[in-house]
């Protein structure tokens, strides 16, 4: 059980670690008595070390920034958690759709058979090599008949389960958790990252209905895709803002700071006839302090759209090669940092011929407007994924009351280290 720093204010709480390439973020919530996240109690927010597109290159390092932000999150909330669910965008997630089945015992679908079939499914969940963060239960059959979503007492000779599962590269899953454990954390589940953002910036009654979503992170962009308000498809591509910054690092010769604050301030997809006249002044590197250099910003618009573009075919390639553009209708959502780009919305309409919007996180009390951007989807979508599960493992804990004038320190802190 999490042992409370502090006697006062008691109940249930889940807790979420999200350790990107770029940033590290824990959030504490005070859950209700169904075990739905009800309010943000505990923040915490570090610069990302020793994470490469998502994935743990540098045990120690990571350790560092996974501690300070876990310390800062319970520090905040009044508590000490033992248990902390993981979100995941490294470890090339991928994902299949696949069928497995089982006779039945006397010609009748029992309880057994249902637990059969599971338990077959989960041990063809995934490959050698890969570890299995999800699988998805789409429907039975009996025998040949049409789906169905409970077929205990059904008369049939034979019992298949559809799934659908997501897997990620053990060793990936194991660096993930090993350093999670070195912070004195248990991980309690692993939700892949692209879900959990649909979770966070889709409404039920897109998932129900269709929605496609594509989380443009810092190095890795991830995509799913719901149907029937199921997840159907999950895939990751490695390369996603943080290219922008490199690109223009090159292109402009500027110091990667630099870079990102271009980005940041200037960076647009879009073209305006003005933009040929408009003149960007920024520092060069390798030739002196304080020495500057111009470009319009029709030139950092063509070095950011080419990468964009290049990154949305790549997404719309693999949408196609898993069959899901010619007969899928569902609308688009983008979320993720590298979403903010302005004028994305309507560039990938272009690219990928279907209706786009912006996504952002559906709020959740005592979320600061910070945590509210497209940015935090991924953390905040592992909260909501909380609410759909058991909830009889959550950790509890007393504390006290959250500081609020730590969300204006995190504000400060994200402009003066990003």
């Amino acid at each position: 059980m999490s042992s409370a720093l502090r006697p006062g204010r008691s109940g249930r709480f889940a807790a979420v670690l999200d350790a990107g390439s770029f940033k590290t973020v824990c959030l504490i919530a005070s859950c209700d008595p169904e075990g739905r996240p009800a309010r943000i109690i505990g923040v915490g927010l570090v610069p990302s070390r020793g994470v490469r597109a998502g994935t743990i290159v540098d045990l120690a390092a990571a350790e560092g920034a996974i501690r300070c932000a876990i310390a800062q999150a319970e520090m905040m909330a009044g508590i000490s958690l033992d248990m902390i669910d993981l979100h995941m965008n490294g470890g090339h997630l991928a994902s299949r759709t696949f069928a497995v089945s089982a006779p039945t015992s006397e010609g009748v679908i029992t309880h057994h058979t249902v637990k059969r079939v599971e338990s077959i499914g989960r041990s063809h969940g995934a490959p050698s090599g890969r570890s299995l963060l999800q699988l998805e239960n789409l429907g039975f059959r009996a025998d040949a008949g049409a789906l169905l979503t409970d077929p205990i007492g059904i008369a049939a000779r034979r019992l298949t389960l559809n799934l659908h599962a997501v897997s990620a590269d053990t060793a990936a899953v194991v660096n993930l958790t090993r350093t999670v454990e070195r912070s004195f954390l248990a991980p309690r589940r692993i939700v892949p990252g692209p879900v959990a953002s649909a979770l966070a910036v889709c409404s039920e009654d897109e998932r129900r209905h269709g929605v496609i979503v594509i989380d443009i992170g810092a190095e890795v962009t991830g995509t799913t895709v719901f149907a029937s308000g199921r997840s159907v498809f999950t895939g990751s591509i490695s390369m996603g803002g943080a290219h922008v910054t490199h690109d223009l690092v090159h292109a402009l010769r500027t110091p990667l700071e630099e870079a990102e604050r271009i980005k940041t301030v200037y960076g647009t997809v879009l073209k305006a006839q003005s933009d040929q006249h408009d003149i960007v002044t920024y520092a060069i590197s390798a030739e002196g302090e304080g020495f500057e250099q111009r470009s319009t910003k029709a030139d950092l618009a063509r070095i950011i759209q080419s990468r964009m573009a290049h990154l949305l075919i790549l997404v719309r390639d693999q949408l196609a090669n898993a069959g899901l553009l010619e007969r899928n209708a569902a609308r688009i959502v983008l979320c993720g940092g590298g979403s903010e780009i302005t004028g994305l919305q309507s560039f990938a309409e272009g690219v990928l011929g279907r209706p786009v919007r912006l996504g952002r996180p559906r709020p959740i009390s005592g979320l600061p407007p910070l945590y509210a951007s497209a940015a935090f989807a991924g953390g905040v979508g592992v909260l909501r994924a909380v609410a759909e599960s058991a909830v009889d493992d959550l950790n509890e804990a007393g504390g006290v009351d959250s500081q609020q004038s730590y969300f204006v320190q995190v504000g400060q802190w994200l402009k003066d280290g990003f």
